[in-house]
């Protein structure tokens, strides 16, 4: 009626030009991404390959093909999304969990900045990211867990082969967490309303956030009472370091 149905083009165009700004991004950031996981000895060395500009080119080939794939078990864009999503907030859910630890382990290290009321702070991010999580639902979350553990498969694999000749320190103890934590929120996503059996869940609205956060906060104090002793997380602090092609700075 208003004579605006360019504007309907235009959303279109839109709709193919925002995504391709963040593919680009999570492309070039998942393969340096690959690149650091390699130089710390989790995959194969064979993502530190590079080209004459410094690209981890074996990584861009593999964020490419793994994009591809997962395009297979995803009957829309809106689906795709939910898992990115989920999987953004997992990974990110890690950092209440470091800054606790820090905080509890280095509570006078020299910081450009310190976030206020971190005690408290903390473990409310934990669980508003594992709520999250929750909301995403099980159709999102059963997939999210499948690449979980390819993910796991890769990093065991390369262990049992000795792809890499870095060799990670690894505490099994600091790390006792997080099994029965990504088990644990995956029987409560699939026991809830948000999970497969709807209206008829084990657990009802409103009562699956309240297990999620009791369950979040269980497992952010068992995260803090194993964490890494004040002098392992110094020492690894110790052995971080560039390597001369990332400390160059451009000259234009």
């Amino acid at each position: 009626m208003l004579s605006i149905g360019w504007l309907a083009t235009v959303i279109k165009i839109d709709a193919v030009i925002s995504p391709g700004g963040t593919g680009l991004i999570y492309t070039t950031g998942s393969s340096r991404l690959a690149y650091g996981l390699s130089r710390n000895g989790y995959v194969p060395s064979v993502f530190e390959w590079t080209n004459a500009r410094g690209v981890p080119w074996v990584g861009l080939i593999a964020a490419f093909v793994t994009g591809c794939i997962c395009f297979l078990p995803f009957p829309s864009w809106q689906s795709l999304v939910g898992l990115i999503v989920s999987a953004s907030v997992l990974m990110y859910g890690g950092a209440p969990l470091s800054l606790g630890a820090f905080r509890k382990r280095l509570p006078n290290a020299n910081r450009p900045y310190r976030i206020p009321a971190a005690g408290i702070l903390s473990p409310m991010a934990y669980i508003i990211a594992n709520l999250i999580i929750l909301w995403a639902g099980w159709d999102t979350d059963w997939k999210l867990g499948i690449s979980i553990l390819i993910g796991y498969a890769i990093l065991v694999g390369n262990r049992l082969l000795s792809l890499n000749e870095h060799k990670p320190t690894l505490d099994w103890r600091a790390a006792s967490w997080l099994g029965p934590y990504l088990v644990g929120m995956g029987l409560i996503v699939y026991l809830s309303d948000f999970g497969p059996k709807g209206d008829d869940a084990l657990i009802p609205f409103g009562w699956d956030m309240v297990v999620v956060a009791a369950w979040s906060l269980v497992i952010y104090y068992w995260a803090m009472a194993v964490a890494l002793s004040t002098e392992m997380i110094e020492e690894m602090i110790g052995e971080v370091e560039l390597p001369e092609d990332d400390m160059q700075m451009p000259t234009h």
